[in-house]
């Protein structure tokens, strides 16, 4: 197993992934610190459990409303969510979930 140094809302932590997925790691925080900073912005000072709450539940928002237009366009296209783009989302899905989890 790897440890990563990843930085979010300007501070520091130590996250242990599979060897080889340290780069992933660093770009899966890069876009979770993307989201904290810009509800910082809007926010103001706020907790930092709670800013990161905040950053969790947006993603998640995004994640579903990304999965809600992909069956639409499943439905579109008569393609099941059993289908290539469908598995590629739920694998994505699942990597989110899995590292959202070891933080």
């Amino acid at each position: 197993m790897a440890q990563v140094q990843i930085s979010i809302n300007n501070q520091t932590y130590t996250i242990t992934c599979d060897d080889g997925q340290e780069e992933r790691l660093k770009e899966l925080a890069s876009f979770f610190d993307s989201h904290v900073q810009s509800l910082a912005a809007k926010v103001g000072r706020i907790a930092d459990s709670r800013l990161m709450l905040l950053a969790g539940l947006t993603i998640c928002d995004e994640l579903r409303e990304a999965e809600a237009r992909l069956r639409d366009v499943e439905a579109e296209r008569g393609v099941t969510s059993e289908d290539g783009a469908a598995r590629v989302i739920e694998a994505a899905a699942d990597k989110i979930r899995e590292v959202a989890g070891r933080m």
